[in-house]
């Protein structure tokens, strides 16, 4: 009877550590501090190919080095929408790479450089502002006439 006892005490220990092992990080990661979790996260630079927002989720593909990611967010939709931009380039935390994700951490976001910035200290003319004085010119040339 005693080491009947033993036995399924031993045996049930085996079988809580193989679970544990299997199923443990996933349950307890999110509530342990990221030295214990075990998972490092990679960083992956990649260029915003594609946005789109349907209701309460946002998609957005980005382009990488490695291939192509769909990443889905459900939280804070509308912050992520008014920060990200196609074109914009955004680096994201993976613990590896996968076309598909749900909920990446955003790490980094560099806006799309303009195509044609006017320099500082440079006077700007509108093409409104031109055209007064170029009516201008019409005009005194029939006067002169």
């Amino acid at each position: 009877m005693k080491t009947r006892l033993i036995v399924l005490i031993l045996l049930v220990g085996i079988a809580l550590g193989v679970v544990g092992t299997i199923f443990g990080p996933d349950v307890a990661g999110p509530y342990l501090p990221e030295a214990f979790r075990g998972k490092k996260a990679e960083t992956i630079d990649g260029e915003v190919v594609r946005k789109l927002r349907e209701g309460d989720r946002l998609l957005l593909t980005v382009h990488t080095s490695q291939g192509s990611v769909l990443a889905t967010f459900k939280k804070k939709v509308a912050e992520i929408d008014l920060l990200v931009q196609q074109g914009d380039t955004v680096t994201l935390g993976l613990s590896r790479y996968e076309p598909f994700v749900d909920e990446p951490a955003i790490e980094r976001v560099r806006k799309q450089e303009p195509t044609s910035r006017p320099r500082a200290g440079t006077p700007q003319s509108s093409p409104g502002a031109e055209a007064p004085q170029e009516e201008r010119a019409g005009q005194r040339g029939k006067v002169n006439e």
